[in-house]
């Protein structure tokens, strides 16, 4: 029987986009947490195209964005995307205020 630690190959991993694959803007991510995952909900929020939207934004000031693309992650994946993301906002920070950091 193998042992899971001599099993574990370390491994680096490239994503490639497919073939006619596309990227989705968002500029509105919904976070949902349940026991065993995190769940990311990415949507294109657009202002209000005519007066009839904004008269119904003001009476009920609730949107209903479509989501155009929901990710689920298990815990452990979630922590280290906050753990990437972490970093390399700090590394775009430095880029744009270089004299605050």
């Amino acid at each position: 029987m193998v042992d899971k630690k001599q099993a574990m190959i370390k491994m680096k991993i490239n994503p490639i986009r497919k073939e006619g694959g596309s990227r989705t803007y968002s500029n509105y991510v919904r976070v949902v947490s349940g026991p065993g995952d995190i769940t990311l909900q990415f949507c294109d929020i657009k202002p209000p195209t005519s007066d009839e939207d904004t008269a119904s934004l003001r009476s009920s000031p609730v949107m209903k964005p479509l989501i155009d693309a929901e990710i689920v992650l298990p815990i452990d994946v979630a922590q280290s995307l906050a753990n990437v993301l972490k970093g390399q906002l700090e590394k775009v920070g430095k880029k744009i205020n270089p004299k605050s950091n």
